[in-house]
């Protein structure tokens, strides 16, 4: 039954896709559609309130609505993905079916070159976030010129992995971080192109801190894994490619008892997207958090020097 519930959906989907109308006042001229069915379905997000969603053409995006050649002011939920009616969800859409900041032909006039990326976010039921990018090039002989489909059986969105450290290191009162390199393959989707690679579409990860009183826990519940301030400020921007090394340093302060500092991480994609959503300005949603790093006033007071007796009766000194 389930089955045969899906092909339904799918046929449907495939009907609405290729009846979607044109939008007089969109940029591009032509029909440029895009989808990721009937192969590729996105799991792991009920495109509810929490999820959080970009597309963009490769090197051509901008966040800031109104420029760049992207989604703009549409959202997911409202526009480009289509729910199939039992709790999956396919891309869909037309360049020129709204009006989407820019055009891809505007970005890259050679269609051979143009690549398409869509970026998905939301929350699992740990309170966690999950990701997942998909980037594809252009077929302008196809009914679809940018198939999503082409990834594989599915876009699934993943738990972002735990921040890392890879070393601490005290300097004065506060304590150099270095952060081990985050590994997103398992949330990056791609049909091969050169283009595609992981590092041209995750080139970038931010690093955010989060700082408490000595003792004090993380915040948590339900916004705590949004990257805003005062609760998370961001410290760094770093390579994938884990060259130069990243680090942050803590600003404790050196008045007693000192800090507990926490980080997390974001992916930073290609033409500075990340796990934010552009077009609603909900903010990047962050990682799951490293483990505690203490920095500011030294907690141990170091022993001073005693003078003990020796054997024939003088002194020695001993640390």
């Amino acid at each position: 039954m389930k089955s045969n519930t899906r092909l339904l959906g799918l046929a449907l989907a495939g009907v609405v896709a290729l009846l979607l109308p044109l939008n007089a006042d969109a940029i591009c001229g032509s029909s440029i559609q895009f989808q990721g069915h009937p192969v590729s379905i996105v799991t792991g997000t009920d495109a509810g309130p929490s999820l959080r969603a970009n597309f963009w053409t490769l090197g051509g995006g901008n966040p800031t609505v109104g420029a760049g050649n992207d989604n703009g002011a549409f959202t997911a939920q409202q526009d480009w993905l289509l729910n199939l009616g039992d709790g999956t969800f396919a891309i869909n859409g037309d360049w020129a079916g709204n009006s989407y900041d820019g055009c891809p032909d505007a970005a890259q006039p050679n269609t051979d070159l143009q690549r398409m990326v869509v970026s998905l976010s939301d929350v699992n039921a740990a309170g966690n976030m999950t990701y997942a990018v998909a980037c594809v090039h252009r077929d302008v002989t196809a009914v679809f010129q940018f198939q999503f489909d082409a990834v594989g059986e599915g876009i699934a969105l993943v738990p972002a992995l735990k921040a890392g450290i890879a070393n601490s290191v005290r300097s004065g009162t506060e304590a150099t971080i270095t952060i081990a390199t985050p590994d997103f393959s398992a949330g990056h989707y791609t049909d091969g192109s050169t283009g595609c690679e992981l590092l041209s579409v995750i080139p970038q990860y931010d690093v955010w801190k989060q700082t408490t009183a000595r003792g004090a826990p993380p915040a948590t519940g339900t916004g705590s894994n949004d990257a805003t301030g005062p609760t998370w400020q961001l410290v760094a921007t770093c390579n994938t490619s884990g060259s130069p090394a990243c680090t942050v340093t803590t600003t404790c302060g050196a008045t007693p008892p000192g800090c507990d500092n926490y980080l997390a991480l974001v992916p930073h994609y290609n033409s500075n997207f990340t796990t934010g959503d552009a077009a609603s300005g909900a903010p990047a949603r962050v990682s799951a958090i490293s483990g505690n790093v203490q920095a500011g006033a030294t907690i141990a007071v170091t022993p001073k020097p005693k003078k003990i007796k020796n054997e024939a009766g003088g002194q020695k000194q001993q640390d």
